[in-house]
């Protein structure tokens, strides 16, 4: 593969990796529109953009990356985008909470092909000098999502309602599916770690995969890592812009604008700077690859948690922001040392593996759990009787209510909960690099 058709392969997958969740931005924006219309509870909405996304996300992702061990995957990655776009479209039609959580598992079962077999190509387009790098710029495709999915959906869902939201993003990821079947290139397999003979086609079994992942010390506790840092990362974010609109009065076009800086542009920084940082540091010592995103998370929950308690919106960002740079360094490093460890007949499937495990636990129970924290400490200052009855729907949402007063100390106590997760998994970071070899 030429370097110009690597270039493009990879921004491709990128591309796709964004618009593949780019769907679990949108709803965290809409959630206090959704709230309203349906009259559910933070806790709903946790289902909504955690559990019913992340139970068929993870199921799905196996099968398919076994299939992405056999058969090109630049064809599983296409469709599974055309899939997930569809349904993302469905779900501006639903009208019950049912609807949206069948729409929610279409959406999942779909993105469960655009993360596991984009890893095994760019490993197999770049060798382990560059892989880090190569797989933070493809992690990428998250902030870009954020940014994406936020400004976008901030300003149609201000202006024409939170269902079209889904009706742009769903047409967008549909055109990038297309362009992707007729432009991505499957690379060879294996050919970048010079392997000394032909790739002979025969993939390990998922127990195998799985038996040399756990077997390994650095990678049990890169696992773990990563998991809790899902774990707190899919229990905030899920609910940052309804922080925004709660604490401090935004409407949802500004909390947008607010939720894609911190989770795009900051984002974007952490993970170039993972990546390449962790890269160079790993030449002299192989142990910074995991060092420098345990350091990051360690570093980071303090300065985010302060500013989550901070009355001055703008010192609030500006905190937020700074300890969200240091959030966002762990992935590409976490990924490249995954694949360092796997043939590349193993990697689509290690992946999975890696993902079925963070998602689950992440995404899985972050959302739901944060929702339940926020319901429960909201009733418990609430200075009225039974929250969740007098309080449903849009009577939550009245400015100045003792109602609205709770919600905002609810979500911001729930949110903090869940920044600190990011100190407990920068720990198992620091022991992975204590076993890295």
């Amino acid at each position: 593969m030429t370097p110009a058709a690597r270039r493009t392969t990879l921004f491709l997958l990128t591309v796709i990796y964004g618009f593949g969740f780019i769907d679990r931005i949108v709803i965290a924006l809409v959630a206090q529109d959704i709230k309203a219309d349906f009259g559910i509870s933070d806790f709903q909405i946790g289902l909504l953009g955690g559990t019913a996304f992340a139970v068929v996300n993870t199921v799905a992702a196996l099968p398919l990356a076994r299939l992405a061990e056999r058969y090109p995957r630049k064809w599983i990655a296409s469709v599974s985008l055309l899939i997930a776009s569809v349904f993302a479209g469905l779900f501006g039609f639903a009208t019950s909470f049912f609807h949206m959580v069948l729409a929610r598992l279409g959406m999942a079962a779909g993105g469960a092909g655009t993360e596991a077999p984009p890893h095994s190509m760019i490993s197999d387009m770049y060798g382990p000098e560059k892989r880090a790098s190569a797989m933070s710029l493809f992690m990428l495709g998250v902030p870009v999502a954020a940014f994406v999915g936020s400004m976008v959906g901030g300003t149609v869902a201000a202006a024409y309602g939170w269902r079209a939201t889904f009706y742009v993003i769903g047409g967008m990821g549909l055109l990038v599916s297309f362009i992707s079947m007729m432009l991505l290139r499957e690379p060879g397999r294996g050919k970048i770690d010079g392997a000394a003979k032909p790739d002979n086609g025969t993939a390990p079994g998922i127990q195998t995969v799985f038996g040399v992942m756990v077997g390994d010390r650095c990678m049990r506790h890169i696992l773990l890592g990563v998991s809790i840092i899902s774990l707190g990362a899919f229990g905030m974010n899920t609910f940052l812009p309804s922080f925004f609109t709660r604490n401090y009065g935004l409407d949802i076009g500004e909390a947008g604008t607010l939720f894609g800086l911190l989770t795009g542009v900051a984002s974007a920084v952490g993970t170039i700077a993972g990546g390449y940082g962790s890269e160079w540091l790993a030449r002299r010592d192989p142990r910074w690859l995991v060092a420098v995103p345990g350091l990051g998370a360690i570093v980071g929950a303090p300065i985010f948690i302060a500013g989550l308690m901070q009355d001055s919106l703008p010192l609030a960002f500006s905190l937020m922001l700074l300890g969200s740079l240091f959030f966002y360094t762990a992935m590409g490093p976490a990924i490249a040392a995954l694949h360092g460890l796997l043939d590349s007949r193993s990697r689509a499937t290690g992946s999975a593996i890696f993902l079925l495990i963070m998602h689950l636990t992440g995404q899985g129970l972050g959302p739901p759990i944060a929702g339940f924290v926020s319901d429960l400490v909201s009733a418990w200052v609430y200075t009225g009787n039974d929250f969740g009855v007098a309080c449903a729907g849009s009577a939550g949402q009245v400015p100045g209510s003792a109602c609205a007063s709770a919600a905002a100390t609810g979500i911001r106590y729930a949110i903090a909960c869940f920044g600190a997760f990011y100190i407990w998994s920068g720990l198992h970071m620091l022991w992975a690099a204590r076993w890295r070899q």
